[in-house]
């Protein structure tokens, strides 16, 4: 009889894969059974030296595991992923950018948001408890191999965090379309970054706790960039003007 899993806690891919095995966080581990080549024989080696049970499966238990997806022949169970607190994050200093998402649910946008977030070395992304997509498999895999670069601290109440980052002298700056060019702006740091989901944008209370609202002009084309392109868009520009 074959072994139940939870799907929301895999993580396929070569590079994820390895990158979940290297920051500890799997548990087993699934190889399709079969001519593997050195990338194999790493996530093997890997395996050996963590103690992580691992199993060769014939190519329908592997499409079983990984419906649909692109999974290289490798497929891991992860352990939960521990989120980290504001105090975690005060211990590292005043870590300049954060990232502060506001109702950001889907899986992959919040994967290429912290891939975006350890791409321009942004020093944390906050995330709420309701109203958040949940650190799983499908966020490890969107995030290629970058999850656990950047802290993820979860917090309560998204616009009280707001005024706990201004007291700690952080400048906040809300991605919306009502606001300023964000290529003409004038950025102070540090910075906390506020992104809101698709469509909907910033709830209200978190608008209105934020000291500049920045937009992305565009061409026309369409009324606005998807949340995780935004961001990366939005951090460059905090990267530029802050030069």
């Amino acid at each position: 009889m074959e072994e139940k899993v939870d799907r929301s806690d895999l993580v396929f891919g070569r590079h994820p894969v390895v990158a979940a095995l290297k920051a500890g966080q799997v548990n087993k581990l699934w190889i399709l059974r079969g001519p593997g080549g050195s990338a194999i024989n790493e996530l093997v080696q890997l395996a050996r030296e963590q103690r992580v049970v691992f199993q060769w499966v014939d190519r329908r238990r592997m499409a079983a595991l990984a419906p649909g997806s692109v999974h290289q022949g490798v497929v891991a169970r992860t352990s939960s992923y521990a989120y980290q607190t504001l105090d975690d994050l005060w211990a590292l200093g005043r870590p300049d950018p954060v990232l502060v998402l506001d109702g950001i649910t889907d899986p992959h946008n919040l994967g290429a948001i912290l891939r975006n977030a350890a791409f321009f070395g942004a020093g944390g992304v906050i995330v709420p408890r309701w109203r958040s997509a949940g650190l799983t498999g499908a966020v490890a895999k969107a995030a290629a191999g970058t999850l656990g670069l950047v802290p993820v601290v979860q917090v309560a109440n998204t616009a009280q965090t707001l005024l706990e980052l201004k007291d700690k002298g952080y400048w906040v700056y809300g991605a919306d379309a009502g606001g300023g060019s964000c290529q003409k702006a004038e950025v102070t740091r540090p910075a906390a970054l506020v992104i809101g989901a698709e469509g909907e944008g910033l709830h209200r209370l978190v608008r209105e706790r934020c000291d500049h609202l920045l937009a992305i002009p565009g061409a026309g084309g369409v009324s606005s960039l998807n949340a995780s392109c935004a961001t990366a868009v939005l951090l460059y520009e905090l990267s530029r003007l802050s030069q």
